[in-house]
């Protein structure tokens, strides 16, 4: 029987930006070798079907210290993603919030998500008390709001890559 892998809120970690982008079935493992090239960074917020995260700005190896990592404020928050990445060995575990506080640590009482209603119609959550408002699309994009898909492991770094290469 396989280990079954646990996620923990505050749990940090590195997600690789030089590994092929193509590799939909994750074989490409991480090495030791491949701990001192470029990676993104990610702190998982909260976890049900998927796994609630926030993308940090800050771009090193995996071995930056993780004050460095928080520090350097979000490019993404909240998303949810597939966990397959970490599962497969393709990304990894780094480290920890200590004494992790969703609404301390990843300001959770101001965060928001777009839920799709019908045809072109939405719903804006407030992730803290559930609370849905009706929302346009044209709010949505003005606001830059994210919306209730859950990423694929190789999607978020292709993402990760291209906000990075517009800056």
């Amino acid at each position: 029987m396989a280990k079954k892998i646990i996620v923990h809120p505050g749990e940090l970690f590195c997600i690789p930006l030089f590994m092929p982008k193509d590799d939909w079935k994750l074989t490409h493992k991480l090495l030791k070798d491949d701990l001192d090239k470029d990676f993104a960074f990610g702190r998982v917020i909260e976890t049900s079907s998927s796994v609630l995260v926030e993308i940090f700005n800050k771009i090193g190896s995996s071995n930056v210290p993780i004050e460095d990592i928080i520090d350097s404020g979000i490019m993404f928050s909240p998303i949810q993603i597939f966990w397959d990445g970490i599962v497969k060995k393709r990304w990894k575990v780094i480290g920890f919030t200590e004494n992790y506080d969703k609404f301390i640590h990843s300001n959770y009482e101001n965060l928001k998500m777009v839920f799709p209603d019908s045809d072109d119609n939405f719903r804006l959550r407030i992730l803290a008390t559930g609370v849905e408002t009706k929302i346009s699309r044209k709010e949505i994009e003005k606001n830059n709001l994210e919306g209730s898909a859950v990423w694929w492991p190789i999607d978020l770094e292709n993402r990760i890559i291209e906000k990075i290469n517009r800056k």
